[in-house]
């Protein structure tokens, strides 16, 4: 460029020219903008996918001597919140008991063919499926449902054993202290939790005592157990649930023994203290059920806090996506 030609152009266009040239060498030399990575969405298994709208389940009713309804889903879920947490909850916590009800349901059918020694879906106990007592609905309860419809937890894509019970005793369960059995399939998604249910649980669930005779628990321990006069836990999982308890040379698992003495009577694995006294031996606890999972409480105090049922079931199973698979 000559001086002639130089002179007319304006000092501040040349600046202009300079640092657009600049910026354009400066993007070259960085390479083309990366986008983000979208969040991987894992697919669906193949049980879980097959979900294309509600179903329509068999169950077995002991409380009717022993006949076979048929119900959809959603129905029979509305008898399960009733059973198992009644209206009195915030609306929030029946939409997580609906999420978990529906999850579990689902998980048993799928992977434990429901109730196999009835030849059904599931069934009205708590001792072997989940509570229900379709007197007990109400139309609050009727809505918790109605607005998860179709709503269920998922981990890696797959139902999760959504496992829930009424009191932690502060702390909930790590699922190798409730179901030994499930520990592969849902240690990375059922972990001890602090947990608030305590404010709100009865006093009777938040800590209890229980005698058992003597002669009850040499039956269940066996002759090795000796007197009964050395009976202690000699091993606690990390939540602080008693794993393992052991009189003279027997020793037993503590959900055994649970299981035996029947878990409305034994209420959970939270022994703070276990002692000898004359003809029975006294347990001390805290808490009611296995301790796995969802505690029922829990969700009532965090929903009384303002938290959504997505808070509270996410919360309780770590890692875990509300799906939704029918409309």
């Amino acid at each position: 460029m000559n001086s002639q030609v130089r002179k007319y152009i304006p000092v501040g266009l040349l600046v202009l020219i300079a640092v657009i040239v600049v910026v354009a060498i400066a993007q070259v030399s960085r390479g083309p903008t990366k986008k983000p990575t979208p969040e991987r969405v894992v697919p669906l298994a193949p049980e879980v996918a097959k979900y294309k709208q509600e179903p329509t389940i068999s169950l077995y009713r002991h409380k009717l001597g022993g006949t076979v309804q048929w119900l959809p889903l959603e129905k029979y879920l509305e008898g399960v919140v009733a059973a198992e947490v009644g209206p009195n909850p915030p609306l929030e916590a029946l939409k997580a008991q609906a999420i978990v009800a529906r999850t579990l349901t689902l998980a048993l059918i799928n992977y434990q063919g429901g109730t196999p020694e009835h030849k059904t879906n599931a069934c009205d106990l708590h001792t072997h499926f989940q509570a229900y007592d379709e007197s007990q609905v109400t139309d609050k309860i009727r809505k918790a449902v109605s607005a998860t419809r179709g709503q269920v937890l998922t981990y890696n894509g797959r139902f999760i054993y959504a496992e829930f019970h009424s009191c932690s005793g502060g702390k909930t369960a790590s699922i190798e202290e409730a179901f030994p059995k499930l520990a592969e399939a849902a240690s990375a998604y059922i972990k001890p939790l602090a947990s608030p249910g305590m404010k709100y649980a009865p006093a009777k669930e938040r800590k209890w005592t229980v005698k058992i005779p003597r002669w009850e628990l040499k039956n269940i321990l066996g002759p090795e157990s000796g007197s009964l006069d050395d009976i202690k836990i000699s091993k606690r999982g990390p939540s602080g649930r008693a794993l393992v308890i052991t009189a003279g040379k027997a020793s037993i698992p503590a959900v055994d023994l649970r299981t035996q003495l029947g878990p409305d009577r034994l209420k959970s694995t939270m022994i703070t203290s276990i002692r000898p006294q004359g003809d029975y031996v006294v347990f001390i606890g805290k808490g009611w059920g296995h301790g796995a999972g969802m505690e029922q409480w829990g969700a009532y105090a965090m929903a009384k806090k303002g938290k959504s049922a997505a808070d509270i079931v996410t919360y309780y199973y770590p890692g875990t996506r509300v799906v939704t698979l029918w409309k």
